[in-house]
């Protein structure tokens, strides 16, 4: 058994971050291998395993389980590679160690071991895609702080909002165990008291100790809670320092590496562009948000709608959207429905849109054509989804199957037009 990457490890994570990796990896093998199985350390990164039986498939199994429940090196990674060979007990044991070793070189092989620059530019570019399909800046931030606890060996992970001469946690990530740090989010303290945050702050530039109660400012709260080894990096907005990402170790300590330093400040720097583009599409989406609400109030005139008709519609469909479980890109398109959904009123004549008696048959069916109108109106609209299209079009759809203009039943109508029905 060879373990893979574990170059990689001690780059990221010091040597006692790749010394804790070895044993995970014996540990686990200890847990799922049969009782009589011999497990012996071979080399740096290599075990052999000596067990009963001839069941290679059986075997291979127990391994893959094994794997499947330990972290890899770096993701999509397995901690291990295995090779194998019967060793019968009239042959010599070099035989089948040289069998074992050339099949686990073929997996090898197939495992392409790259260098860790390589691997790190991976990991790098899937961590930005991974950002990029999040669209709240709560739920980047979140996956930042658990990304990180993923790659390096650290125990708490927390975002650290800084406001003037002030700083609080606004987000916290702590692994498996390990308590949560204090003081705890949005607890306001004095910038110039938080040591390392705020010299991250001052210098724009990652700050960080592997001692960390030996440092002059160190918290003395973060010491009373056992901190060991922190590291902090700036994040910035519009090129100023607006947030800190931190990490840190209680009761042991961790080597802080020029690699972990680098990705890091990598990582702040995607955190950040990743967040400015929510802020620049967050202020679009207000303008175009405006124009909605604005258009909503003009056909609320015409129709002789009550005031305030198209706001209050929408924001009890975002209520309801949020008591449900929607995400924040779904709550966007149901608003965005809300302020569209009539429209195709547009389309509809003066003497049937504000008559005040019964319509006839011929009359409601040109109003119920409103939806349709609507509809097709709105897809001349760039940028509209097509959750939002079906707000307009199915807004008056019945669960018994009794409404228009298609006359869907049940879960047949789409949600966020049940919603905002």
């Amino acid at each position: 058994i060879d373990l893979n990457l574990l170059k990689s490890v001690n780059t990221l994570r010091g040597h006692s971050g790749g010394d804790a990796y070895i044993r995970a990896v014996a540990h686990a093998l200890r847990e799922t291998l049969p009782a009589e199985a011999l497990i012996c350390r071979w080399g740096g990164d290599e075990f052999v395993v000596l067990t009963p039986g001839q069941d290679r498939e059986a075997l291979q199994n127990l391994l893959d389980e094994t794997n499947r429940a330990l972290p890899g090196p770096v993701s999509d990674v397995e901690a291990f590679t295995a090779g194998m060979a019967v060793w019968e007990a009239e042959t010599a044991y070099e035989r089948a160690f040289a069998i074992a070793d050339e099949h686990l070189q073929l997996r090898k092989e197939q495992f392409r071991e790259g260098a860790p620059g390589e691997r790190e530019a991976d990991s790098l570019v899937t961590f930005s895609q991974e950002l990029e399909a999040l669209r709240d800046p709560g739920d980047l931030i979140r996956h930042a702080l658990n990304r990180l606890l993923g790659v390096f060996d650290f125990d708490q992970a927390a975002y650290v909002t800084i406001d003037g001469n002030e700083a609080f946690f606004s987000h916290q990530a702590r692994r498996e165990g390990v308590p949560l740090a204090q003081p705890g989010l949005n607890v306001r303290m004095a910038l110039a008291g938080t040591g390392l945050i705020d010299t991250a702050h001052r210098t724009r530039t990652t700050a960080w100790s592997t001692d960390y109660p030996s440092i002059s400012d160190s918290m003395p709260v973060m010491v009373e809670q056992g901190v060991k080894s922190a590291i902090v990096t700036p994040v910035l907005s519009q090129g100023q320092v607006t947030a800190a990402i931190v990490l840190r170790t209680v009761n042991r300590w961790q080597t802080i590496t020029p690699q972990m330093r680098k990705i890091m400040e990598l990582t702040a720097l995607r955190l950040e562009h990743a967040l400015e583009l929510r802020r620049a599409v967050g202020e679009v989406r207000s303008t175009l948000e405006a124009g909605m609400l604005t258009l909503g109030i003009v056909l609320e005139a015409r129709d002789f709608e009550t005031s305030g008709h198209t706001h209050r519609v929408a924001t009890m469909a975002e209520q309801l959207g949020e008591d449900l479980g929607l995400n924040t890109t779904d709550l966007y398109q149901l608003r965005q429905g809300a302020y569209l959904h009539d429209l195709g009123k547009l389309c509809v004549p003066d003497e049937i849109l504000r008559k005040p008696g019964r319509l006839t048959p011929q009359e409601w069916t040109v109003m119920q054509s409103h939806v349709v109108k609507g509809h097709e109106l709105a897809t001349r609209i760039a940028g509209l989804s097509a959750e939002t299209l079906q707000v307009i079009r199915s807004h008056h759809e019945r669960w018994d199957g009794g409404g228009y203009p298609d006359g869907l039943v049940g879960t047949d109508i789409p949600l966020n037009a049940r919603i905002f029905a």
